[in-house]
């Protein structure tokens, strides 16, 4: 059945199981579409995680307990920002902050085991992250959308000699158009403070606390260009206790 040649005419003349055939067809599609654009089908869990993405502060907080939000709320705001996919729920409020291609960096505890196990699925648009069954409800496919990973592959946007992720940024307006490339550059925290003393960027997260010496060098990197930064981090005395959310102007 061709979906894309049935009329609404048509749509009413179709026997029970034409019908039903139909509609498992658009289910299909809708899933696919979601697997491959999850980002455009993003909802905010929490008031918390929607704060994050909404702020104007130049140094974003946010600390709460495991699996409360805080590494995707800022996850999606700098990979919304880096594309011009926008989440339809809070479509609005990026594209009050839509500036173009974005230069990011990423900074995580560790390369071996919290890089390529934990980010960079959250990131990839066929890998789930959630709960069984893949593609229910309790769960996401990868934030970055098909369409802007150069000709479709991830292999082809992932440097792994540099560790620095290479997206289209389409045009909000006109996905069909690029505007430019964006870059994630992704550092951890058993590098020498002196890898991090080079660059502006216009987006710095922080997967937990840094040493002091990298946190004033990302600092820097964002201050020259006006750009932000973020941290989010797993309260030390107890992670189990509900997610809060600390701004700093």
């Amino acid at each position: 059945m061709d979906l894309d040649a049935l009329t609404v005419e048509g749509l009413g003349r179709l026997s029970a199981e034409e019908f039903a055939a139909a509609l498992g067809l658009v289910q299909e599609a809708q899933q696919a579409d979601r697997r491959e654009n999850q980002l455009l089908y993003f909802e905010p869990s929490q008031a918390g995680m929607r704060r994050v993405i909404e702020s104007e502060a130049r140094i974003i907080g946010a600390g709460g307990g495991n699996r409360s939000g805080k590494t995707t709320g800022a996850l999606v705001r700098m990979i919304g920002l880096a594309t011009g996919v926008f989440p339809l729920s809070m479509e609005g409020v990026f594209r009050r902050k839509f500036k173009g291609p974005l230069r990011c960096r990423v900074v995580v505890e560790s390369l071996t085991t919290t890089l390529a196990p934990i980010i960079l699925p959250k990131l990839q648009w066929w890998q789930w992250s959630g709960l069984a069954p893949y593609g229910g409800s309790k769960g996401h496919w990868g934030w970055v959308p098909k369409i802007c990973l150069i000709n479709g592959e991830w292999d082809k946007s992932w440097q792994e000699r540099t560790r620095t992720l290479t997206l289209l940024c389409r045009d909000p307006e006109n996905l069909d158009r690029v505007l430019g490339r964006s870059t994630i550059q992704f550092c951890s925290y058993d590098q020498d403070p002196t890898d991090f003393a080079s660059g502006d960027f216009d987006a710095i997260h922080h997967d937990e606390p840094p040493p002091h010496a990298i946190w004033r060098e990302n600092q820097a990197r964002a201050m020259s260009v006006g750009g932000w930064m973020s941290l989010a981090m797993t309260w030390p005395d107890d992670p189990s206790i509900p997610v809060d959310w600390i701004f700093d102007e």
